[in-house]
């Protein structure tokens, strides 16, 4: 118990330790004003355009992401369906980010279709969540009992209705987590980004090209203020599974 204990400390130091400093960094070199730095970013109209536009593309992505990997995830109820799906799966995760980038990149650039170059990148983005996404839901359905659909069936329920009646209502909170996970994968990515957004620019590669060109404490306030985000979320996510929770206790 205790060498558990102090593995559970030890990871969240190597966690925590990181963050804090960047948050530490953000508050120095302020000429005894508190937030310069975070007032100096939040100025920066390339900053706040970029940011916009990664808060749009992350939500497209993490909504397509979820509704696409519920559907496949059904496949979890038919063993050869999935058998394959878990086959893509390994492929997709042995494939280099880079490498399946800059593939998705060549296309827009062979069509012609450079004022689309958000519209790849949207589909580079789907393509590194969908995986996640289908493994979320598989922990979720791992507990949906047999049974229950075989009665759902037995009483008339097509398939269609089994799914947004019985398997869905019972995946709300993998649904939420789903969206969650998509949304920060794609806000923080930066190979991807890189290689598919073509003129435009996303946080990541904001916050990446202040820092190789070795700005000021102004990164600093930037990758605080994803930090906090990205915490937000998290917490957002806590709350919706305790209130699920209590909802589930309650019906009980």
């Amino acid at each position: 118990m205790k060498i558990s204990k102090t593995i559970l400390i030890l990871f969240i130091t190597i966690l925590i330790v990181p963050i804090f400093s960047i948050v530490v960094l953000s508050f120095q070199d302020n000429d005894n004003e508190r937030f310069r730095w975070y007032i100096e970013i939040l100025g920066n109209s390339s900053f706040l355009s970029s940011l916009g536009l990664s808060f749009l593309i992350s939500s497209i992505v993490a909504l397509l992401s979820t509704t696409i990997s519920f559907l496949t995830a059904l496949s979890w109820f038919n063993a050869k369906q999935r058998f394959l799906v878990f086959f893509v799966i390994i492929i997709f995760g042995l494939l280099p980010p880079d490498i399946l980038a800059l593939s998705i990149s060549k296309i827009p650039r062979f069509l012609g279709l450079y004022d689309l170059n958000l519209l790849f990148l949207c589909f580079g983005l789907l393509l590194y969540c969908l995986p996640f996404g289908v493994l979320i839901f598989w922990t979720r359905f791992y507990f949906i009992d047999d049974i229950i659909l075989k009665s759902a069936k037995d009483i008339g329920f097509f398939n269609s209705s089994i799914i947004f009646k019985i398997i869905a209502p019972l995946s709300s909170m993998a649904l939420v987590s789903c969206f969650m996970f998509s949304f920060l994968l794609s806000f923080n990515e930066y190979p991807r980004t890189y290689y598919l957004s073509g003129f435009y620019m996303l946080v990541s590669e904001f916050l990446n090209g202040k820092l190789s060109s070795g700005a000021d404490q102004s990164i600093y306030a930037g990758g605080s203020l994803i930090i906090l985000l990205t915490s937000i979320s998290t917490v957002l996510l806590g709350v919706a599974y305790l209130i699920s929770k209590r909802k589930t206790t309650m019906a009980e």
